[in-house]
Formats: C-alpha cells, sequence, structure tokens
C-alpha cells in the first residue's frame, strides 16, 4: 500500500501494477450459485437449510423467503439474484413446475443435497442418481438422528452403514436440525449437531469454484468468514514482502480482501477505484511504513530487512482490514472516511501489539492469523 510516489507517471504506472495484480486476485461476483435440497415431504429439508445458513429460529429464511410454486411441494428460496435453493422431494418435481426460474435452475445446477430420514430406504437411490446426473457435487444428508438418541450408540452407526450401501455411497453426514418449527415451544433451544462438518464441505467445494462468498453473506453469522478473509490476506501479504516490487502485489491483496469484505456484509461489489481510494486514504495515515515498503520493494532481499517488511505489510493489512471490517460490521458505508479515519488509528495500535515478537513462521501460518484476528476483532 503506497500514495508517496514522488513522479506523477510512476505513480500511475504503481497503481495500474496493482490494478493488474488486483484483476487475478478479487472473485467473480457476477457468477451464480444454485443448490438443489432433495428429500422427501418432512425430511427436515428447511431446517437443514435453515441450520446450513446459521439462522436463528426468528431468522429462518425458509419460513421468510419462501415462494410457493405451482405445487405445494416445492419451495424456491431466493436468497438475492444470484443464489437460489430449491426445496423439493426431486428434480421431477421442480421438472414438471417448469417456469422460467426452474428451467435456468435444471441447467446448472452447483451443489446437490441428498436428505434422507430413518432406516435405510432403496428408492430413495433414483433421486440421488438423479442428482448426480445434474450437479457439480453431491452430498447425502441422513437428518434426524435425534431420533436415535434412546437406542445404542451402535443402532445409528449400523443404519449409517446401511444408507452407504443402499446408495452406493462412501460419505453420508448424520445431521440433526431441530427446533426451527413453529410449533416448538418458546424456548426450546435449537439442536444443531454435524452441520458445522456438512457446511464445511460444502463451502471448500464452492472455495475451489469461486462461489463461497455468494452463499457466506447469506450467513446468519459472519464473522468466521471476515476473519477467513482477512487471513488469507495476512498470509498472502507476509510472502508478498519478499518478492521484489511486492508492494504493488500487497496492495492489490489489501483491496482484494477489502472488495471481498464489503460484498460478505452489504452484497454490493465494490469497484477497484473505490477500493485503491480507500488504500490511499489509509496511507496518509501511514506515511512512514508505506514510503518504506515502496522504496523496500525495489531492493535485493536482504534477509532481516525483509524480515521487517514482511511484519510491517502484515501489521498494517491487518489494521486497515480490522478498520474496514469494523465500519461495515456495524452498518456504516466505507464512503465515510472520516469514521475509517477515527477507527484506524486504535486498530494500528493493536495489530502492533497482537503481532509483536511473531516469528516469519508465524506470519505464513493461517491458523496462527486466524487466532490473532479473532481476538482483534
Amino acid at each position: 500500500m503506497v500514495n508517496s510516489v514522488s513522479d506523477n507517471s510512476d505513480e500511475q504506472e504503481f497503481w495500474e501494477n496493482v490494478n493488474t495484480q488486483f484483476e487475478e486476485k478479487v472473485q467473480d461476483f457476477s457468477k451464480t450459485l444454485n443448490i438443489a435440497v432433495i428429500g422427501k415431504v418432512s425430511s427436515g429439508k428447511s431446517s437443514l437449510i435453515n441450520a446450513l445458513l446459521k439462522r436463528s429460529r426468528k431468522k429462518a429464511v425458509a419460513e421468510v423467503g419462501a415462494e410457493a410454486g405451482v405445487t405445494t411441494k416445492l419451495k424456491i428460496l431466493r436468497l438475492d439474484d444470484k443464489v437460489r435453493l430449491i426445496d423439493s422431494p426431486g428434480l421431477d418435481d421442480v421438472r414438471s413446475e417448469n417456469s422460467d426460474i426452474t428451467r435456468e435452475f435444471l441447467k446448472h445446477i452447483d451443489v446437490g443435497i441428498l436428505v434422507v430420514t430413518g432406516a435405510a430406504d432403496a428408492s430413495q437411490k433414483r433421486y440421488l442418481d438423479d442428482l448426480l446426473a445434474h450437479c457439480q457435487s453431491v452430498f447425502v444428508v441422513l437428518n434426524k438422528i435425534d431420533e436415535w438418541d434412546k437406542h445404542s450408540p451402535l443402532a445409528l452407526e449400523k443404519v449409517i452403514t446401511q444408507w452407504k450401501e443402499v446408495l452406493k455411497i462412501e460419505k453420508i453426514y448424520p445431521v440433526c436440525a431441530f427446533g426451527y418449527d413453529a410449533d416448538c415451544l418458546p424456548g426450546t433451544p435449537l439442536d444443531i449437531r454435524g452441520v458445522y462438518g456438512l457446511r464445511e464441505d460444502i463451502e471448500n467445494f464452492l472455495g475451489s469454484k469461486g462461489k463461497d462468498l455468494l452463499l457466506a453473506r447469506h450467513m446468519g453469522e459472519k464473522k468466521s468468514y471476515a476473519v477467513a478473509i482477512i487471513a488469507t490476506a495476512l498470509v498472502a501479504v507476509a510472502i508478498q514482502a519478499f518478492i521484489p516490487g511486492s508492494a504493488a502485489y500487497i496492495a492489490a491483496t489489501q483491496a482484494a480482501a477489502i472488495v471481498s469484505l464489503s460484498y460478505l456484509y452489504t452484497g454490493e461489489i465494490l469497484s477497484s477505484k473505490a477500493a485503491f481510494n480507500l488504500l490511499r486514504a489509509f496511507a496518509r495515515q501511514a506515511v512512514t511504513t508505506t514510503v518504506f515498503l515502496f522504496f523496500k520493494s525495489f531492493l535485493p532481499p536482504t534477509g532481516v530487512i525483509d524480515m521487517a517488511a514482511a511484519v510491517i505489510a502484515v501489521s498494517i493489512t491487518l489494521a486497515i482490514l480490522a478498520t474496514v471490517n469494523s465500519v461495515l460490521e456495524s452498518g456504516a458505508k466505507l464512503e465515510e472516511e472520516e469514521l475509517l479515519k477515527s477507527k484506524f488509528p486504535t486498530k494500528r495500535k493493536q495489530a502492533e501489539t497482537a503481532l509483536k515478537g511473531l516469528a516469519l513462521t508465524d506470519l505464513k501460518d493461517l491458523l496462527s492469523m486466524k487466532g490473532i484476528i479473532e481476538k482483534l476483532l
């Protein structure tokens, strides 16, 4: 992140270089995401959707956002104009609805989730095969495992094994998503089991397709995703500090992380120009360190200086992104420059304190970074 470049042409060339790197790093938020949740009526599909999206009972998306289809069996959940979930007994029911929405949906399904319950049922194999033929990735879920709580633990293991044999699959996710029903007594706690592992695997798949943030922005709790965005950026700049011309790489990484945080909280796509303007504003508050990073980036590797640059780069990046996250989390706009300026000095001091004494291996370790960020946020 640099703004103190003496010659205007040099500055222009620098930001053009940053923009080139930025385009390679930022996610393509114009993509769409389609998820099909298939299973018998009363198999708990809607509850599972709410649990996957980290929703509370009061903010249950499957109740509030549902659109009834032509048949009462089909529910179309539009999370936004790019993300759609369909809750249906099977893809045949989606086909029979035959609307523009479902026809478009069937052309490209990213994730299929087959929800089964109770004892193994061979008839579910055809629904699984249908999903496998139309989805990029399919996850099979054994829902309502609370039904087995009063049985021997071996009973559930036996049922899981039977389902694997019937469906001819290697992995099944045993889960519980109890408590979203409107008829539950007030104060009944949600019983969410096994959903974390399912969600993690779905997110890892979507991450490999560059679509993880499309779903993440609809999560009821966003902190863990903000932490992941910031941690990934910090590890990247720690490595980039050792690369010739590092200042441009670091600025591009910072800008891409700002855009990702903005999308996570607002669903709006921040332009590269807006992101770069934010970096310039922060640079004016950290002139000494940004000048050092800029000139150091044109020097050959020297060990001690590179390590100092890595610490500074990580510290400044953490302060910037923690400030941006704080503003977005509060519901304020990133255009409120005075608010950003008021928060940045505090976040910078906190970042410097949090990173004090860390070794290079710590700076390059994603888990270490996540721990530090969680404390700072």
